[in-house]
């Protein structure tokens, strides 16, 4: 049986812990990544059948993360869901707007 992988992208390190310990629980194998650049260098090594996205992170938020994966022949086909805090339906319309799924 083939494990997804799970990429997480989050500048939150508990957070991070939590959710990678309860996907591997079911039997994901998880990447984590603690901001845009950890992301990219990750992805040169492996390609996530899942992107989980925070927004808000240091130098380079999750949006435009969102928007240059989108634009690369590489990563464009990964899904990915943005976890926020941010939930205001404007909020939802800028991470669909990004190319979030």
């Amino acid at each position: 049986m083939i494990r997804p992988t799970i990429l997480i992208v989050d500048d939150e390190k508990e957070y991070c812990g939590v959710i990678a310990e309860l996907l591997r629980s079911y039997g994901c194998d998880v990447q984590v990544a603690y901001d845009a650049g950890d992301a990219l260098f990750c992805l040169k090594y492996c390609t996530p059948d899942l992107i989980l996205m925070d927004v808000m992170m240091p130098e380079i938020d999750g949006l435009s993360l969102i928007g240059r994966l989108r634009l690369s022949n590489e990563w464009s086909h990964i899904p990915i869901i943005v976890v926020s805090a941010k939930t205001l339906p404007s909020d939802q319309e800028a991470a669909l707007g990004a190319g979030a799924n």
